[in-house]
């Protein structure tokens, strides 16, 4: 099974830019053996199941330091395909 996880997580006060944080959780997951691909608006994981997806999201909620923040996940659930991140990256390429 793969589950793709898009996650964009950030504090709504303070700074207007938001790397310091997103390092942050990036380093989190790495840390954790979570593989992410950041793009401008987010976080891609790819995990093997919705338990390891739900595990990235609270270690990005741990990151989280401050008083209010925002959190948007989206899951796309495919039990019979694994490495979907790639492989759909490589087949829209090919397109182009």
């Amino acid at each position: 099974m793969a589950v793709l996880l898009e996650l964009s997580i950030f504090s709504i006060h303070g700074e207007i830019s938001k790397r310091e944080e997103v390092a942050k959780v990036l380093r989190a997951w790495e840390r954790n053996g979570i593989k992410a691909h950041l793009n401008a608006m987010g976080s891609v994981v790819e995990a093997a199941d919705m338990q390891e997806a739900l595990k990235a999201i609270e270690i990005a909620n741990s990151c989280m330091d401050c008083r209010r923040y925002y959190v948007i996940a989206k899951f796309d659930c495919y039990p019979e395909r694994e490495n979907m991140l790639e492989g759909r990256v490589e087949r829209v390429l090919e397109e182009v």
